[in-house]
């Protein structure tokens, strides 16, 4: 497999293509050489130049925040580090963001979801026509949510326990508070995202809807490492992931 070949599939798996207009970041391939072959993919959540360097020896990057955010980027400082770090050691960089975030299966949502064991998802959260969050029945209480969560992250942001029992949560990746209201019409009991935000804690307690903040890049790591995983049994692949967790 070259670049070209798994920028391509990529690119046809998130259809980025129907991104273009409502997503401001450069999905896709960022830096590569077309012709170059791949063999070791790394991912990871920030393309961070720490991250970049931890990845040197992989022939390709998969990341959900690339290097770029716009057409109009000024190639120095930084940035020219970061993009001479990649030619000198023929790393591929392919970012998907907004493309990551609303798919029905590579969601960092979705797959959030499926890891608490939630049941019955359906998607909202709408943002530009594409549904980032998701809606789900639980069977577990406040408290074992919680258990499942800590188990996998030490740096949870905040959390406020309103009510114990809990039958229908809502989980938005990433900076989802300003999703909050949203999902109280669907009658939640529990709503998670990663940001904290104190614009939605009074309304939360008025309306008796838990909270979990747990954590911008925590909550981003669940579809990368999926399609990790199902690259590591499709593909004749070498994958990693590097974790760059920011605490935050």
């Amino acid at each position: 497999m070259k670049v070209r070949d798994l920028s391509f599939k990529l690119s046809s798996i998130f259809d980025i293509k129907k991104y273009e207009y409502i997503d401001k970041s450069l999905n896709g391939l960022q830096v590569g050489n077309l012709d170059s072959k791949v063999t070791r993919v790394a991912f990871a959540v920030d393309a961070s130049y720490s991250t970049l360097k931890e990845a040197k020896g992989n022939d390709f990057l998969i990341t959900h925040h690339g290097i770029f955010w716009s057409k109009k980027e000024r190639i120095i400082s930084n940035m020219y580090d970061k993009i001479k770090f990649l030619i000198e050691n023929n790393l591929a960089l392919y970012s998907v963001h907004l493309p990551m975030d609303a798919h029905s299966i590579y969601s960092h949502s979705k797959v959030f979801s499926d890891f608490l064991g939630l049941k019955n998802p359906f998607g909202f959260a709408n943002y530009g026509g594409f549904n980032l969050g998701i809606i789900a029945d639980s069977n577990f209480s406040f408290s074992e949510i919680l258990e499942k969560i800590k188990k996998e992250n030490k740096h949870i942001l905040f959390f406020k326990k309103f009510k114990e029992s809990v039958n229908k949560v809502a989980i938005v990746s990433g900076s989802g508070y300003s999703f909050f209201e949203e999902a109280l019409y669907h009658g939640i009991d529990l709503f998670i995202t990663g940001d904290t935000s104190h614009q939605i804690y009074s309304l939360a307690e008025e309306c008796g809807v838990s909270l979990i903040f747990a954590g911008h890049y925590f909550t981003e790591t669940f579809g990368l490492i999926k399609l990790m995983e199902d690259f590591k049994i499709q593909e004749d692949l070498e994958v990693k992931f590097i974790c760059k967790d920011t605490n935050l």
